[in-house]
């Protein structure tokens, strides 16, 4: 696939900072209006922080119009993008339609649903094998507000004990799939057309719901990697050096309790090369992206390319300044 960052995408270069309107905060002070299409506080742009990574996302949202964000952002359509790297390996896929035809008989006992265009309120993973999965604790907790986002459902019920029948299934799909993308700001995720259903493969390692490895590459190149664990009961996230040695930050947005100082001796310095070299190539083809990978089996599959990493929100420092550095120190 030939490349399509060139300067009329890129929204580096030269940037122009959005006159914003004012507004009053909780104790009288002057605040910079949202830029238009921002649903959270942090949708400001703040000169004084200009080269910091979650600034240079928001410059993205309003400058930036690749055609390869839409595309990338696409759950479905980004298969046939990584497919055609031919780096690493896809989950399976049993169904696709542009609206709520599933056809439940015909559907694994474990599996992914979700929509391509949305993240986590109408995702549900059916956990309906023999055993239940090792890492899903369930608590009976039906009217906790602080539920999990990811539904694993098994029995028809989450994990918090909710019912989900088939038809509550269908109903959250179509609201879904009607509704206004809830950022607006994220140009690439608001501008997926069209619309549907995806039903894939559910990975699992040793009965576990595998971990998230995480590489962010700039321009081609990888820049660190970011690893999540414990997504159903105790989230931890660190990132690491590309040897595999962890950054220390100072207010990371995550506990980093459950994450280990290295990496090296979880997955080997071969396997860590191999996330890099997958990680470059799918994203080679524009200026940032973080590319979402699973280990499973002793296999790299694809998991999603994120463009607004969390929705564009302030990191720790040194997320802040050593992303920022590397998205703007752009070859000549």
């Amino acid at each position: 696939m030939p490349k399509q960052v060139s300067e009329n995408h890129s929204c580096l270069p030269s940037t122009v900072f959005v006159p914003s309107l004012k507004r009053t905060g909780l104790h009288g002070e002057t605040m910079a209006e949202l830029l238009p299409g921002g649903v959270h506080p942090w949708h400001v742009l703040d000169e004084s922080k200009a080269g910091y990574y979650s600034q240079l996302q928001l410059k993205r949202c309003i400058e930036d119009r690749n055609p390869l964000l839409p595309l990338m952002e696409d759950k479905y359509r980004s298969r046939e993008l990584v497919e055609s790297k031919e780096v690493c390996h896809l989950t399976k896929l049993y169904h696709w339609s542009e609206d709520v035809n599933i056809d439940w008989d015909t559907l694994p006992e474990r599996c992914v649903i979700k929509t391509n265009h949305w993240s986590g309120d109408a995702l549900f993973i059916m956990d309906n094998g023999p055993v239940p999965l090792v890492n899903v604790p369930r608590k009976l907790r039906l009217f906790s507000r602080t539920d999990n986002r990811y539904r694993v459902i098994r029995n028809w019920r989450d994990q918090n004990g909710k019912p989900w029948p088939k038809w509550r299934i269908e109903r959250s799909l179509r609201w879904c799939l009607r509704e206004p993308f809830p950022a607006p700001l994220e140009w690439g995720a608001a501008n997926i057309k069209p619309r549907g259903v995806m039903i894939e493969e559910l990975l699992t390692d040793d009965n576990h719901l595998p971990n998230d490895w995480k590489v962010h590459v700039f321009h081609g190149k990888a820049g660190f990697i970011q690893y999540d664990t414990g997504r159903m009961t105790s989230h931890s996230q660190s990132i690491y050096t590309l040897d595999g040695q962890r950054i220390h930050q100072t207010n990371g947005r995550w506990s980093e309790e459950h994450t280990p100082d290295e990496i090296v001796s979880i997955l080997g310095k071969d396997r860590i090369n191999e996330l890099i070299h997958i990680g470059e190539r799918l994203a080679e083809d524009i200026d940032y992206s973080r590319v979402d990978l699973f280990l499973a089996d002793g296999k790299w599959y694809f998991g999603e390319f994120t463009n607004y990493h969390n929705s564009c929100a302030p990191q720790s420092v040194e997320w802040e300044e050593l992303a920022g550095g590397l998205w703007l120190d752009q070859p000549i």
